[in-house]
């Protein structure tokens, strides 16, 4: 089983998550607890959001090395970004405690090479064929990381610094968005 988050900075807010093993299944949670619980016994959970801080200035090395290639990404630290990497690193540090393989992906990213989409509703064609449908854009965003996770254990990504993103045949020619 793989799970994808896409986490929120916040247990008030909602956390979309994914479960991929034969189909896609997703729900919504919000408290750290269920979280943990939910992750707990899988192969590998794959999470959308930052997963380490910067050394030095507002940008990690991986972050700097995606928009060099042209896709959008959120410094860690910059507003809210910043109780998300907080939490995130902490939620990873636990769920590795426990033995899983925990990675950091940006679903964007991976969308836009997997679908060539940059519109969520339209990554639904795409989500839908692993046989689940998410019911909002934190689920989704979950179900892409899910997806990423499951082609990381297929040897189908590369790793640009500490992010995941898939493999891609095509020629890449991102456009840039909000992450």
């Amino acid at each position: 089983m793989i799970v994808g988050l896409d986490l929120a900075g916040s247990p008030e807010r909602p956390t979309g998550v994914a479960f991929l093993e034969r189909r896609l299944q997703t729900c919504t949670l919000f408290q750290d607890e269920e979280i943990i619980v939910t992750c707990q016994d899988t192969k590998l959970v794959a999470i959308d959001a930052p997963l380490s801080l910067p050394k030095k200035g507002a940008l990690r090395k991986c972050d700097r090395d995606l928009i060099r290639m042209g896709y959008r990404v959120l410094p860690p630290l910059l507003g809210g970004m910043r109780a998300l990497t907080l939490r995130g690193i902490r939620l990873a540090r636990l769920i590795r405690k426990s033995g899983t393989e925990v990675i950091e992906i940006h679903p964007r990213t991976s969308a836009l090479i997997l679908f060539g989409e940059e519109d969520r509703k339209k990554w639904l064609r795409h989500l839908e064929k692993l046989g689940g449908r998410p019911r909002n854009k934190h689920e989704i965003d979950a179900a892409v990381a899910a997806l990423t996770g499951k082609l990381f254990l297929e040897k189908k990504t590369r790793n640009v610094g500490r992010i995941v993103i898939p493999l891609s045949d095509r020629p890449s020619s991102p456009r840039r968005g909000p992450r």
